[in-house]
C-alpha cells in the first residue's frame, strides 16, 4: 500500500508538472481562457489577434440604437467622439495569469478554466456632446410639462401658474445605459422609458423670483469700448431671463447661451485683425517701414461673466458687483499685435528685445488723443548702432499743426493746459521699455510732483514713484543710446486704456534688472495756497491745483552683459510737495503789488 501511494503521488505530480508545462507552453504570449473585453471573447488569443478582434467589434458599432417606449432614436458614435483604448484593453486582458507572483499566475491560469473574467472596454467619449444628444432626444420624445414659471413679454414679467404634468426620459440614467452598452461593445438596442414628471415648484417661491427678475431688468445697460457703444434695453435684458429650479424653489436666472450669442455680435463689430508692420531692407540696411495696425479682440467669456455678475447683483442691491460694473460696462478687449514682417539676418532686426506697458485709466479725452498722437510719431523709428535717440526730436513740433490738443502740463508752480499735455505717458512707457531692453539711458528727468498715472505697472498694480520720465520742449528730454551691433526698431500702440512700446533688434546676451522703485521719504503736500484774483467772481473760491505729497525715491538699474561685466545706474527722483491752490475772487488786486505772490494759509 505504501509503495502504491508513493507511486500515485509521483504520477499525480508528474501529470501536474506536465499539465503546467503544457499550459505554460500554450499560454506563452496568449490571453488566458474565458477572458472577454466587454462582450468580446479574447481568451486564447495573442495580443495582436485580440487587438484585431476588439477593433472589429468597435468598427461594428456604426450606430447607437435607442428604443424610447417604442420610438426608435439613433446616435452617431462619431458625433460623441466614441473610441476605445485598444492598447489598455488588451494589456488588462493579458495581465491575468501573466503578472504577479508564481502562485498568483498559476492560480489565475487554473481558475480561468472555469471562471469567466470580463474587462469593460476603456471607452473614450465627448461627455458634453453625449449630454447634448441625450437632451435633444429627451426634447423629441418627451411631453413637456408646465411648472410655475416666469413669463416675459417685452419688459413686462409675470408668473404663470397653469401647471401640467409632463413625461420625459431620465437623462442621467440614459447616459449611464449608453456608456454601459459601449463598454460592453454591445450593438443591441437600448430600451428607455418615459417617466412622469409632476410639477414640483412651490408657488410660495414665485413672488421672490418675480421680484428678482424685475430688479435684474429694472434699468438698461450700456456696453462701451472707446467711442463704440451698445445699448441693452430693458426688453433685451428681459429676453435673457430663464426659469431654473433650486429644489422646489423657482429662481430667476440668466440664459448664458443667449448672452453668448449677443456677445458674439459685439465681438464681430469690434474685433479687428492685426496687420504686421512691414520692414524693407536692402543689403542689410533698413530702407522702408510701414507701421503696423494693432488688432483687438473682445474677451467674450469675460464679457459674458461681467454681464451675468452685473445683472444678477441687482437683486442684492449691487453687493458683489465687479469694480467697474454699473449701468455702463467697459467691454474687456485685448490687443493682438503681430511681429514685423521682413525681419531677417540681413536687417539685424530679428526679435523682441524689450517691451513695457503703462495704463492711463481715467485720462480726459484730450490727454488720450495726445498719447495716441505721440505714439504714432514714435512708432516705426529706427535707431542705428551707436545712435542716440531723442524723444523730443522724434515728436517734432508739438502744436495744433501736428495733431495735438491742449491738455494739462506741469509748468513752474502751476498745472495749465498746453498743446501735447499727456506726452509724458509716452516718454515714461518708452523709458521702461528701454530699461527692459538693457540699453544705456543718457537723459531722464522725473516730474516736479508725483503723478498717479506713472505709479502703476502695466497691469494697473501700484509700484510707487520713481520710474517716470518727463519731457518738455526744449528740455528735459528722454534719450537713450543703441549700444548694440544692430539697428533697433521701436513699435508703439495704444489699445483700451494702455500704451505699449516694443523694441525689436538682435539679442546679444545682455540682461537687465530694475531694483525698485523704492520710496525713501514722503512729505505732506503742505497747507493750501489762496491767491487773490479778479478772474473769479467776488467771494467765489475756485480750486486750480490738487494736492500731491512730496518725497524722494530711488530705482537701481543693473545691466549684465554677455561677458559678465555689469553696469549700474541709480535713478534718484525728487518730488516737490504740491499744495492745493485756490483762486479767491476779489474786486481789485491789492496795491502796490501788481502781481501778488501766493499766500499760504492754514
Amino acid at each position: 500500500m505504501r509503495r502504491r501511494s508513493i507511486l500515485l503521488v509521483i504520477v499525480i505530480a508528474t501529470v501536474l508538472v506536465a499539465a503546467s508545462a503544457a499550459d505554460a507552453w500554450y499560454l506563452d504570449g496568449r490571453i488566458v481562457p474565458h477572458t472577454s473585453i466587454g462582450g468580446v471573447a479574447v481568451g486564447g488569443e495573442t495580443r495582436e489577434a485580440a487587438t484585431a478582434t476588439v477593433q472589429d467589434a468597435v468598427d461594428g458599432i456604426t450606430q447607437i440604437s435607442l428604443d424610447v417606449d417604442g420610438a426608435p432614436q439613433l446616435i452617431d458614435p462619431d458625433s460623441i467622439g466614441f473610441d476605445v483604448d485598444l492598447t489598455a484593453a488588451v494589456d488588462a486582458a493579458y495581465a491575468r495569469g501573466h503578472t504577479g507572483s508564481v502562485v498568483r499566475r498559476l492560480w489565475e491560469r487554473v481558475s480561468s478554466l472555469w471562471s469567466a473574467h470580463v474587462i469593460p472596454a476603456p471607452v473614450r467619449l465627448d461627455d458634453a456632446a453625449l449630454q447634448r444628444q441625450v437632451s435633444d432626444i429627451a426634447d423629441l420624445t418627451g411631453v413637456p410639462g408646465r411648472d410655475i414659471r416666469l413669463s416675459v413679454s417685452g419688459s413686462r414679467i409675470t408668473v404663470l401658474t397653469d401647471t401640467a404634468p409632463g413625461r420625459s426620459i431620465d437623462q442621467e440614467a440614459a447616459i449611464s445605459s449608453i456608456v454601459g452598452s459601449l463598454r460592453d461593445l454591445d450593438r443591441q438596442p437600448i430600451h428607455l422609458s418615459l417617466q412622469d414628471q409632476v410639477p414640483h415648484a412651490d408657488p410660495a417661491s414665485a413672488p421672490e423670483a418675480l421680484k428678482d427678475a424685475q430688479l435684474m431688468t429694472s434699468r438698461a445697460l450700456t456696453l462701451q469700448y472707446e467711442d463704440a457703444q451698445f445699448y441693452l434695453s430693458r426688453e433685451k435684458l428681459a429676453s435673457w431671463l430663464t426659469n431654473t429650479y433650486d429644489g422646489d424653489r423657482l429662481v430667476a436666472s440668466l440664459d448664458r447661451d443667449k448672452i453668448a450669442t449677443y456677445v458674439t455680435t459685439v465681438a464681430t463689430a469690434l474685433n479687428v485683425a492685426p496687420v504686421p508692420p512691414q520692414l524693407q531692407t536692402d543689403q542689410g540696411q533698413v530702407t522702408g517701414f510701414t507701421p503696423s495696425k494693432v488688432g483687438r479682440s473682445v474677451q467674450e467669456t469675460k464679457l459674458i461673466d461681467l454681464l451675468v455678475a452685473t445683472i444678477t447683483a441687482r437683486t442684492t442691491g449691487g453687493t458683489g458687483l465687479p469694480a467697474q460694473a454699473g449701468d455702463t460696462l467697459t467691454i474687456p478687449v485685448e490687443a493682438t499685435q503681430m511681429s514685423p514682417l521682413g525681419l531677417d539676418s540681413a536687417s539685424g532686426i530679428r526679435e523682441l528685445i524689450g517691451t513695457a506697458t503703462t495704463p492711463f485709466t481715467g485720462s480726459p479725452k484730450n490727454r488720450i488723443s495726445n498719447i495716441k498722437n505721440g505714439v504714432k510719431f514714435i512708432s516705426g523709428a529706427i535707431v542705428k548702432p551707436g545712435e542716440e535717440f531723442s524723444t523730443l526730436g522724434r515728436l517734432g513740433t508739438v502744436d495744433n499743426t501736428t495733431g495735438y490738443l491742449p491738455e494739462l502740463v506741469i509748468k513752474g508752480d502751476r498745472t495749465q493746459p498746453e498743446f501735447g499735455g499727456g506726452l509724458c505717458q509716452v516718454s515714461t512707457t518708452l523709458f521702461r521699455a528701454v530699461l527692459n531692453a538693457g540699453l544705456p539711458i543718457t537723459m531722464r528727468q522725473n516730474h516736479s510732483y508725483r503723478v498717479s498715472y506713472y505709479e502703476k505697472d502695466g497691469n494697473g498694480n501700484t509700484i510707487g514713484p520713481g520710474l517716470d520720465a518727463t519731457i518738455y520742449d526744449p528740455t528735459p528730454d528722454f534719450r537713450f543710446v543703441n549700444d548694440t551691433a544692430d539697428p533697433i526698431m521701436i513699435i508703439g500702440y495704444v489699445i483700451g486704456d494702455k500704451v505699449t512700446f516694443e523694441l525689436y533688434g538682435t539679442k546679444d546676451g545682455r540682461t537687465s534688472q530694475i531694483i525698485g522703485p523704492k520710496l525713501l521719504t514722503e512729505t505732506p503736500s503742505g497747507p493750501p495756497i489762496y491767491i487773490p484774483s479778479t478772474d473769479v467772481p467776488v467771494g467765489v473760491t475756485r480750486q486750480v491745483e490738487t494736492p500731491h505729497p512730496g518725497g524722494s525715491a530711488v530705482a537701481t538699474y543693473i545691466v549684465t552683459y554677455a561677458d559678465g561685466h555689469q553696469v549700474t545706474k541709480v535713478f534718484h527722483s525728487y518730488y516737490r510737495p504740491w499744495p492745493a491752490q485756490y483762486l479767491v475772487g476779489v474786486a481789485a488786486l491789492p496795491s502796490p503789488s501788481p502781481s501778488p505772490s501766493p499766500v499760504a494759509v492754514q
